[in-house]
């Protein structure tokens, strides 16, 4: 996680990380009505209700699913399109923890560069206020303000940097492992389907078999027509989840790809944008001293003459 290391920066991430996980999940049409969601945002006592919600997990909300784990035979995958996409997943984690990386490593720089900065910055203020010329007093003066404004700047390019791409990086390293997760929910509904069927195929075994063995009248044999009845019903039901599942993962994982084009085309836009800005205010701050610095100059050269 970058910024990990500093406290501050750690939990100004989490924050939000929060709240632009929040915004995704109200802007979603279906996971705006799951009753977590609800519960998260509305309730005043939540760390006590969630104890309680998380032991419904019939309700199947958002939060009844976290922890989730299947259990059963190895999952032998016979849809290409998933495979595609896990290797596609693999590849762009890697790619964006190798992103997250290398800001980390910017951030961690900056960090140690502004102690330093403000060490210079009150240094030269000190300078400015010795006992020196007049004329040399105000230009360190001018300078350690100077200072300072840079070491601002650079404080606000880096909170700018954790609220864009930063921040953008994280949610989708967080995103991918929710995919995941839909992926393997997925093979759960693909258990219980393939468990319905076995469990299909076993009663009508057995009442073909208790109907061989003896005769029995129309009476006696209603309620094995309905108990198989009942089996294929449940089979079906299993068999049309699995492949509603497979349809929504991949409308899902369509929009995913969508929203990531562009929210990375955003980020990246505001991060360059505040690059530019950080450089344009400190040039002009440069050039700001530097007019002062001629204005003195002009004065003392022409009185030396």
């Amino acid at each position: 996680m970058p910024f990990g290391r500093f406290a501050e920066q750690f939990v100004e991430s989490r924050r939000l990380a929060l709240n632009r996980c929040i915004q995704k999940i109200v802007n979603h049409a279906q996971l705006a009505m799951d009753p977590d969601l609800q519960l998260f945002l509305e309730s005043d006592s939540f760390a006590l209700d969630i104890k309680h919600r998380s032991r419904d997990s019939d309700r199947g909300g958002i939060m009844a699913t976290i922890g989730n784990t299947i259990t059963g035979p190895k999952f032998y995958e016979t849809d290409e399109w998933f495979d595609k996409k896990k290797g596609y997943l693999d590849a762009l984690e890697s790619q964006l923890k190798g992103l997250a990386k290398a800001f980390e490593a910017v951030a961690k720089q900056r960090a140690e560069t502004l102690p330093v900065i403000g060490e210079l910055a009150e240094a030269l203020s000190v300078l400015g206020s010795s006992d020196l010329s007049k004329q040399l007093s105000s230009s360190l003066t001018s300078l350690a303000e100077l200072e300072r404004k840079s070491k601002d700047v650079m404080e606000q390019h880096t909170k700018h940097d954790l609220e864009t791409i930063l921040g953008t990086v994280d949610e989708y390293l967080r995103m991918i492992s929710s995919v995941r997760l839909a992926f393997t929910s997925r093979q759960k509904l693909f258990y219980a389907w393939k468990a319905a069927e076995a469990e299909m195929t076993r009663v009508r075994s057995t009442h073909e078999k208790t109907l061989r063995q003896r005769g029995m009248d129309r009476q006696s044999i209603l309620p094995l027509q309905r108990e198989i009845e009942s089996a294929d019903s449940k089979a079906h039901d299993a068999r049309s989840e699995f492949e509603k599942s497979t349809k929504l993962i991949k409308a899902e994982v369509a929009r995913f790809e969508h929203e990531r084009v562009m929210e990375f085309k955003a980020a990246l836009e505001a991060f360059l944008d505040g690059m530019i800005d950080q450089q344009n205010e400190v040039i002009e701050a440069w050039e700001g001293y530097q007019q002062v610095l001629l204005k003195r100059v002009g004065p003392a050269t022409a009185q030396a003459n």
